[in-house]
């Protein structure tokens, strides 16, 4: 008796699994592979380029003395703003003033002198159509009128001379912008054009940030503008910039100018590029990434990354969707933007790429699709 149950019992577990086998076949031959797809449209599309640079301050001026003396006020605070013309020091003036006094007064008195002669020549002149006088004292007269001048001028260049020595006892800013760290006290001698700096100023309410690019991707960007590849965007190259630890401070500029000239070790030219910074984050010396807006290519088509399938040989495929059926096809990329890829060929308007479930895809499978990412 028991080996007819046992039996039974196997012969049920057999029918058992062998329909479900059945049914699992049944259902695997019937469903469809549920996909994602994007419909791809031509449109214009920003193009990037991801750089490193530093910043540069816009304006910035090292302060030295332009006469030799002894510093007897310092008339700011480190750190401070100050703006053009505003004395930063005061050289002892007395030396300066005693000299300027001098060729004041003799300039006043070679002023004197040539008046005298002048009003003599005149007279000379007229005394000479009478001929009152001879030829000879009339050009006597001339000479000292010739001599006269000579001094009064070389007494005015003295003059000047001294009264711009004067001025240089106080030392100026010649910017607007925050002053540093005094290298040196009261009391101090300085020297006229000396190598050490009395201090400096920089100018931050702008900065420059330069930019480094490989001189080979220049010049493809700049073959690419020319021949109509890309095109410049509406509100010409914008910049923008983050700080290199918070991505969250983002700031925007635009690009100003590049060099000529190739980095012969680096192989970079170095763009530049202009922002306001009322708010003094940017600091000359820091390290920022940037990202420019190069050009527009228009009309263009781009797929999302995650619709790309790369074989180790390095070509790349998608799957297209069309009546129902996934079909295999190799496509030509060019650059990537913002997780996007644009098509160089392979791909046309209006067909559905895959972008999500292509892993369970094979050649000539029939998906059920819906649109997404």
């Amino acid at each position: 008796m028991k080996r007819y149950i046992v039996c039974a019992l196997f012969f049920a577990s057999v029918f058992s699994f062998g329909c479900r086998d059945y049914q699992n076949n049944k259902n695997s031959g019937t469903n469809e592979i549920e996909v994602k797809v994007v419909s791809l449209e031509k449109k214009d599309v920003s193009l990037v380029a991801h750089l490193n640079g530093s910043v540069r301050a816009y304006e910035s001026a090292d302060i030295r003395p332009q006469i030799s003396g002894i510093i007897r006020d310092q008339l700011f605070s480190g750190g401070e703003t100050v703006k053009k013309g505003q004395p930063l020091y005061q050289i002892d003036d007395r030396p300066f003033k005693n000299r300027y006094n001098y060729t004041e007064a003799e300039y006043q008195k070679y002023c004197a002198k040539f008046n005298l002669v002048k009003i003599k020549l005149d007279r000379y002149r007229n005394l000479q159509k009478t001929n009152s006088v001879s030829n000879q004292e009339l050009e006597n007269v001339k000479s000292e009128y010739a001599e006269a001048l000579a001094q009064q001028k070389i007494s005015l260049a003295n003059f000047e001379d001294a009264k711009l020595n004067l001025e240089y006892t106080r030392v100026l800013s010649p910017i607007d912008g925050i002053v540093g760290k005094s290298n040196v006290t009261k009391g101090a001698l300085v020297t006229q054009n000396q190598n050490e700096i009395l201090t400096s100023v920089v100018d931050i309410s702008k900065v420059y940030v330069d930019l480094q690019q490989s001189a080979d991707a220049f010049r493809k960007w700049q073959l690419k503008l020319k021949n109509g590849e890309l095109h410049m965007p509406k509100d010409g190259f914008k910049v923008k910039v983050s700080l290199s630890d918070d991505n969250h401070y983002i700031k925007e500029g635009a690009f100003k100018f590049h060099e000529v000239v190739v980095n012969e070790d680096s192989g970079n030219l170095t763009l530049r590029a202009i922002f306001d910074n009322e708010d003094h984050i940017l600091l000359p010396g820091m390290t920022v990434s940037a990202i420019i807006d190069y050009g527009v290519a228009r009309s263009a088509l781009s797929i999302p990354e995650s619709a790309i399938i790369r074989e180790p040989k390095g070509t790349t495929f998608v799957f297209v969707v069309k009546e129902g059926t996934a079909s295999r096809v190799q496509v030509d990329l060019n650059q990537s933007v913002n997780g996007y890829y644009l098509v160089k060929s392979g791909l046309a308007e209006g067909d559905k790429v895959v972008v999500s479930g292509k892993k369970l895809l094979k050649n000539g499978i029939k998906v059920k699709f819906s649109a997404g990412e």
